[in-house]
């Protein structure tokens, strides 16, 4: 069989990003697919990551394209992959070009889709006044009034990250009983103020948060407010599902520790498989998939 590329990547942030320069730096040829609306598009800054501390997301993506152009064996195409067909010996995968081309192995990098609730106001702040991770953001917005909406128990250990940023800090629920009684009384003992009545706005100035507004009416100040992650994460494309890979309970791809998926010859990376969700841990999780999915090429030889 004639094969277009030995691998195609699907999704141009870091995880995909990092597989490619993976796959170059041991001569392999893939096809890096990006329809460039990357998770972080509302963000202003990349942090924690050494080097490139504060860097603006479009820049950090610039640069790591202008890294891989030193590698003649990666070819770039901006848009998407539509579907993608298991063949008996690698794929065929059909690109929004309305090309296709046939590839040895599949690495799933496009990420998970971040929720965006029925407020007002929570889209027109979201990655400006409203984030979903302390390290992050935190140092920022350190000492500020803080807010933290909760839907589940699960990010009752992500307090007191926020805690520990926030001059004051309220938890709400938006109607939901996330937490048990244990946990309730842990936070009246910390006089931490917990407001399960439902939201009807967020009020802001200049993409500035300013208030949480009740359904009651009630208005709770607040300068910024983190949004915890509700479960099971969503994946930005079918694609995975669609040709077998499992996932597990939070929604992301089950993986071994070569980054390989529960279908043979597909590999996944960054966001679609990791609870801890960085740049910098995407780019780690691209270098494993891409290394993996150098070893079963040159194993198959």
């Amino acid at each position: 069989m004639k094969f277009d590329y030995e691998v195609l990547i699907v999704g141009g942030g870091p995880g995909g990003l990092t597989a490619a320069l993976t796959l170059g730096r041991i001569h392999r040829t893939a096809l890096l697919c990006d329809d460039n609306h990357p998770r972080n598009l509302p963000s202003a800054h990349v942090n924690n990551f050494p080097s490139h501390d504060g860097i603006h997301p479009a820049e950090w993506r610039r640069l790591a394209r202008k890294d891989l152009e030193k590698y003649p064996s990666i070819s770039p195409f901006h848009g998407t992959v539509s579907y993608i067909e298991k063949l008996t010996d690698g794929f065929r995968a059909e690109l929004s070009s309305g090309t296709s081309v046939v590839v040895k192995k599949i690495i799933l990098a496009y990420g998970v889709k971040d929720r965006m609730l029925p407020i007002s106001g929570f889209q027109e702040l979201w990655g400006k006044a409203i984030f979903h991770c302390p390290f992050c953001h935190g140092y920022e917005i350190r000492g500020s009034r803080l807010g933290m909406l909760v839907k589940n128990g699960f990010a009752f250990h992500s307090l007191p990250l926020i805690e520990s940023l926030a001059s004051n800090l309220v938890v709400f629920t938006d109607g939901g009983h996330p937490f048990s009684s244990e946990q309730l009384e842990v936070l009246a003992r910390k006089n931490i103020t917990v407001i399960q009545q439902k939201i009807s706005s967020f009020t802001y100035s200049d993409e500035r948060l300013q208030a949480v507004v009740l359904e009651n009416g009630t208005s709770i100040d607040r300068d910024y407010l983190f949004y915890a992650a509700e479960f099971p994460f969503i994946q930005k494309s079918s694609l995975g599902e669609k040709l077998g890979c499992e996932v597990n309970e939070f929604g992301l791809y089950k993986i071994n520790e070569r980054g390989g998926t529960t279908v043979r010859g597909v590999y996944a990376c960054g966001d679609s498989v990791a609870m801890a969700q960085s740049v910098l841990l995407s780019c780690a999780s691209g270098v494993l998939a891409g290394s993996g999915v150098i070893f079963e090429l040159l194993s198959s030889h």
